[in-house]
């Protein structure tokens, strides 16, 4: 299973989420950086099954940044059946 690790009160921005989505998962350099190259590449690029933590994303959640990318990955999460899961950490 490949395993993620976004840890938000290291990541400034959301293009900073995405370089590390990139870097981890294999995604080629012409990733779109931004939410529907998101959600394709949860829902039909990336390998899964697939694991995501997520180190302090519950403040992350409530900024104007980060809020609609925990979003879409729940949304995958529940759209994925089993495949995606979310690991929330501090």
């Amino acid at each position: 299973m490949l395993t993620l690790h976004f840890d938000f009160q290291t990541l400034p921005d959301r293009q900073a989420f995405y370089r590390a989505l990139v870097q981890q998962s294999a995604a080629t350099d012409d990733f779109g950086n931004n939410l529907d190259a998101l959600w394709d590449w949860l829902t039909g690029g990336m390998a899964l099954p697939a694991m995501f933590v997520l180190q302090h994303a519950e403040d992350a959640s409530a900024s104007a940044e980060f809020a609609p990318v925990l979003a879409l990955l729940e949304e995958a999460q529940q759209q994925l059946d089993g495949e995606l899961r979310l690991v929330r950490k501090g």
